[in-house]
């Protein structure tokens, strides 16, 4: 299950109580009270609680959002360090997810752990601009 459900899945004109919410969304009450306590907008005037459709995306999306780390051009992530790092040596293997997908591989310069990064098939030519491509030899049995 993903970490953030989808924003759609709730009607931004409705309101929902926090079992409503829940349900709508797939998730348990105990996390749409968790996110209550972590900043989700609610009509507290009186009880049960009443969220906004439209307040519940919002929460949603900007949570999911946050999540994100654009990277520059150059930069592949490194899930150690948790950042955007240039791969030692600008050297890179490349492998092929699927007909519209790459993967880039490499060796963090800062930590020495792999790093990855997906990307289209379409943005190819712009990467071995920039990186140092290595043949990904595949396995014989």
């Amino acid at each position: 299950m993903a970490k953030y459900p989808n924003p759609m899945l709730v009607k931004a004109s409705r309101t929902y109580d926090v079992i409503e919410a829940a349900n709508a969304l797939g998730r348990t009450p105990a996390t749409i009270r968790h996110w209550i306590k972590d900043g989700l907008e609610v009509m507290a005037s009186r009880k049960p609680y009443l969220i906004l459709g439209q307040s519940i995306r919002d929460y949603i999306r900007a949570k999911s959002a946050s999540r994100k780390r654009p990277l520059a051009q150059d930069e592949i992530y490194c899930f150690s360090c948790k950042a955007g790092r240039k791969p030692h040596a600008m050297s890179v293997t490349l492998s092929a997810q699927n007909s519209k997908t790459r993967r880039i591989s490499g060796i963090c310069q800062t930590c020495g752990t792999s790093i990855c990064r997906i990307i289209s098939a379409k943005d190819e030519p712009r990467f071995f601009q920039v990186f140092a491509f290595k043949r990904n030899r595949a396995r014989r049995a």
